[in-house]
């Protein structure tokens, strides 16, 4: 199941970090005023992310260290989602609100799959 879970992730890294590349524009004005090429760059560093990820899951047992990085980068979105919304900044669009907090809640739950199936079988509820 970890390796699901890693393989989804990556797959919504290379997907929002390639529409934020192509599209950064429109993603930009859809989610309120953030600026484009700070889109791009989070896109650039999602498209990497999405590569580490596959690397990992490819592997007979993905190693935690490498699992608890990539928990830690969900669990840093997660609050960054939470901070740009509570502060009304680059988010401000209802729209923008809306789908944020989707995502953000995808990315929590990624990085709660991901510590439970990666945890050893005896410790798992």
């Amino acid at each position: 199941m970890l390796k699901k879970i890693m393989q989804l992730n990556a797959l919504s890294c290379a997907l929002f970090g390639g529409l934020f590349i192509v599209n950064g524009a429109g993603v930009a004005g859809f989610l309120g005023d953030p600026p484009v090429w700070l889109l791009q760059v989070l896109g650039a560093l999602l498209l990497a992310n999405a590569a580490h990820l596959i690397l990992e899951a490819r592997k007979p047992v993905p190693p935690r260290r490498a699992v608890l990085y990539f928990v830690a980068g969900d669990v840093a979105w997660v609050l960054a989602t939470i901070v740009l919304l509570a502060g009304g900044i680059y988010v401000t669009t209802l729209k923008g609100a809306v789908a944020a907090s989707g995502v953000a809640v995808m990315v929590g739950a990624f990085a709660l799959g991901q510590v439970i199936f990666s945890a050893p079988a005896a410790a798992r509820p």
